[in-house]
């Protein structure tokens, strides 16, 4: 019997064997809150910031036109707020990440702008390494990136061409002039004059996830993207050619035909070979199972969402229930109670993909969710779930401030 059916009254285990596509219970999680301070938390990335082996966050908070740090506190005080600071001025921020850009082991940030705000941002963290105080952090403009395009999503990468390592963010955006590229780092970004080298690598409508991964295993990385709208929608990988100013191949995965949103990259059927996952709209989990190394050859295979759940956002990939099979969590947009905007899916050794059965995890809090990340934030030894929300109505205030920057702690165990 699956361990959290010891934590089920016995209504839910019946209505659970009744009803396939149905969550199998609706119990909620514990939801923690890091910082509901601002408005529109936009997505959590990780990194560690002052070196003490914790994963420490950076958000952009779309709304609030800032971009916010957390220091992990520690195993005692994880479930309180955590201490935090305001980074820099990032109106319509829709991606922050850490990336250490000037070599002197801390964590600096780079942000992408859509919205009117059309630009990319380097925020320096302090060289002396107190990241809480904000007036110690400097930002100031990626050059070259301001009114380009509609900045989405940046990632950090070492590569090594003709034997030359080379600094890179790879960077994407959506229209107009939707672009998927890199901007080479030059040396002392702080004072480098001029414009940053941008090579562009693909057009692109709406870009929604890029990862850094060797997707052909030639020991070398590529470029993982997934673009949502338009003539180039679908989910691709960009082949790096291994010398520096030759093309790069770009080979489509799959999906011209459908959304696709958030995904990760992940081994789910434990094969060796590393598949996608990715949600799409309005309602299904799509794996894109690999089929062998070259990543020329995939297989699609697709999970309906359950009943009183909201639409499609995210899905991260781990081991929740400690069984040795890797689960997938879903984050969900316009889940207006009582549909829930995050639940989980067990994987199953006696039930095809497409019948995994699902489980609650939030409840009916929260309305537009975001990318996850799946970490033991409680250091209990279970996987934890990391997220954000941008659109929850907080009745005391009368407005849309959304839940914030939370984690929902794990109770299988």
């Amino acid at each position: 019997m699956h361990p959290l059916y010891y934590a089920l009254p016995l209504l839910a285990i019946v209505h659970c064997l009744g009803d396939e596509s149905a969550l199998v219970s609706e119990q909620s999680w514990s939801r923690h809150i890091i910082d509901d301070s601002s408005k529109g938390a936009d997505g959590v990335k990780l990194g560690d910031l002052n070196n003490d082996g914790l994963p420490d966050i950076v958000t952009g908070w779309e709304e609030g036109f800032s971009t916010r740090i957390y220091l992990h506190p520690g195993k005692t005080n994880v479930t309180q707020k955590w201490p935090s600071a305001n980074i820099g001025v990032t109106p319509s921020a829709e991606d922050a990440v850490f990336v250490d850009l000037n070599g002197d082991d801390y964590l600096d940030v780079v942000v992408s702008c859509e919205g009117k705000d059309q630009a990319m941002y380097l925020i320096f963290a302090p060289e002396n390494g107190e990241v809480l105080d904000s007036k110690q952090w400097t930002q100031t403009l990626l050059p070259g990136s301001k009114n380009m395009t509609k900045w989405m999503f940046a990632e950090p990468a070492e590569l090594s061409f003709d034997s030359e390592t080379v600094r890179l963010i790879f960077a994407a955006s959506k229209n107009p002039n939707g672009t998927i590229g890199y901007w080479e780092l030059p040396d002392n970004p702080e004072k480098h004059k001029g414009n940053w080298r941008w090579r562009a690598l693909s057009e692109t409508g709406w870009v929604m996830s890029i990862f850094v991964e060797d997707m052909d295993g030639d020991d070398d990385l590529d470029l993982f993207y997934v673009d949502r709208k338009g003539d180039f929608r679908g989910a691709y990988w960009i082949e790096n050619p291994g010398t520096l100013n030759a093309p790069w191949p770009k080979h489509l995965i799959g999906g011209a035909d459908i959304e696709q949103l958030f995904g990760k990259i992940a081994d789910l059927d434990q094969d060796g070979l590393k598949d996608v996952l990715l949600v799409a709209k309005d309602r299904q989990v799509v794996w894109w199972r690999r089929l062998d190394a070259t990543g020329q050859s995939w297989e699609k295979r697709v999970l309906e969402y359950p009943e009183n759940t909201g639409r499609a956002k995210a899905v991260a990939v781990g081991d929740l229930d400690l069984d040795g099979l890797p689960d997938l969590v879903i984050t969900c947009e316009g889940a207006n109670p009582p549909h829930q905007g995050v639940f989980w899916i067990k994987q199953s050794t006696d039930r095809d993909f497409e019948n995994w059965q699902s489980f609650g995890m939030s409840g009916p809090g929260g309305i537009k969710f975001d990318r996850i990340e799946l970490l033991d934030l409680d250091l209990d030894g279970d996987l934890d779930v990391l997220t954000c929300e941008e659109h929850h109505i907080n009745v005391e205030r009368n407005e849309k401030t959304g839940l914030g920057v939370f984690w929902y702690e794990n109770p299988i165990q």
